[in-house]
């Protein structure tokens, strides 16, 4: 039985070899960034300055080419068929010692929470798909204690201060929760000005939260010239 199955992928993989899902190169694995495609996104980069009220923000991918594409196509398109490239991206730096050392002091992982009219269209957290199962290996829960209580628009075509006007009061806790001490880690696709994850980090620490650390798929930290759609 193994000897057949090992066979048949053998076979798939000759008629169906790996590529690099950036730029098509061939690689060993199947959702593998090739060697020039990671060192180009990959990017695991505290903030120099993370905006209060929050502690830490770690990225994992820079927010250009690659990164971008299947990010708009997960959170723009609906397409969960990029969440294995996304999910593969996330394994292969899961013993950075960056993540490590980011990691070992938390308690448990929250979810940026779509308003339920978003999530009813979209059918997904895209947050929730990407972290999700990757957050489950390491033996961090991710809990749903956030909910969003105010519809919002698009924020993609809105600057910094704008956002801040748009987001102000949008989440809340989803019944009284006692953090007093917890260090909790709020994890989101795109993290472009920080407004919605300081908006979350108000609601945790109003609750008791001692830290609340940000990891974002990816994040520009003011490095591109474009305007990033979250």
């Amino acid at each position: 039985m193994n000897f057949l199955r090992e066979l048949w992928q053998a076979v798939i993989y000759f008629l169906f070899p790996p590529h690099c899902p950036n730029c098509r190169e061939m690689v060993d694995e199947r959702y593998q960034l090739c060697p020039k495609c990671a060192e180009k996104i990959l990017r695991l980069d505290l903030k120099s300055d993370p905006p209060a009220p929050l502690d830490k923000v770690l990225r994992v991918t820079k927010y250009r080419e690659g990164s971008r594409t299947l990010l708009h196509k997960l959170k723009f398109n609906n397409n969960l068929r990029v969440v294995p490239v996304l999910k593969k991206i996330l394994d292969d730096v899961s013993n950075r010692e960056e993540i490590l050392n980011f990691l070992k002091d938390v308690d448990f992982a929250v979810p940026v929470p779509l308003h339920q009219k978003r999530l009813k269209e979209r059918g997904f957290n895209q947050s929730e798909e990407i972290f999700g199962e990757w957050l489950a290996k390491k033996n961090l829960p991710l809990k749903n204690i956030l909910i969003r209580i105010k519809e919002t628009p698009q924020l993609y075509d809105l600057g910094k201060a704008d956002r801040k006007k748009v987001l102000t009061g949008v989440f809340a806790a989803a019944e009284q929760f006692d953090l007093s001490g917890k260090k909790i880690l709020i994890v989101d696709d795109i993290f472009t000005t920080g407004t919605t994850c300081k908006e979350c980090a108000k609601v945790l620490k109003s609750l008791g939260a001692e830290k609340v650390f940000v990891l974002a798929f990816a994040s520009d930290f003011g490095e591109n010239l474009l305007t990033p759609k979250k």
